[in-house]
């Protein structure tokens, strides 16, 4: 009896390729998507909020005070206790993270999960497109 090799591989196997890269995929596109939440995920989010969040707005005490999601602390990005503020924060709870159109935030992001900061979710479209979608803020 004779072995022929195919150029196609058998079924399962590509079955199994192709089950393996989707996966792999998925993962990437979770990651991304775990990050960054619209800002109608996030009013949803606001109207049953998960325990323990806390909602930090990275903007100047300036823009803070003229309007900010409710319940939200100003943890001024660009002051000089940003980094010894975050260190308060706690590693495990969920953190809602925003600025004026989401540069700073991203930043700020990044320095939190240097922190071991995990749960963050990035309102990416910032204070800017909250007020665009017409929500309310807390002077």
């Amino acid at each position: 009896m004779t072995h022929t090799l195919s150029a196609t591989p058998p079924r399962g196997r590509l079955y199994g390729l192709m089950s393996t890269l989707a996966c792999f995929l998925l993962l990437a596109a979770v990651q991304v998507s775990a990050k960054d939440i619209s800002v109608k995920d996030a009013a949803s989010l606001l109207q049953n909020p998960p325990q323990g969040l806390t909602i930090v707005d990275v903007r100047t005490p300036a823009e803070f005070r003229e309007g900010h999601l409710a319940g939200a602390v100003n943890m001024d990005f660009f002051g000089a206790s940003f980094d010894s503020q975050i260190l308060g924060l706690p590693k495990d709870k969920p953190v809602l993270l925003y600025c004026r159109t989401g540069n700073r935030s991203a930043g700020a992001y990044d320095a939190m999960e240097k922190e071991g900061i995990t749960n963050i979710l990035h309102m990416n479209e910032g204070i800017t497109g909250w007020q665009k979608q017409g929500l309310p803020l807390q002077k």
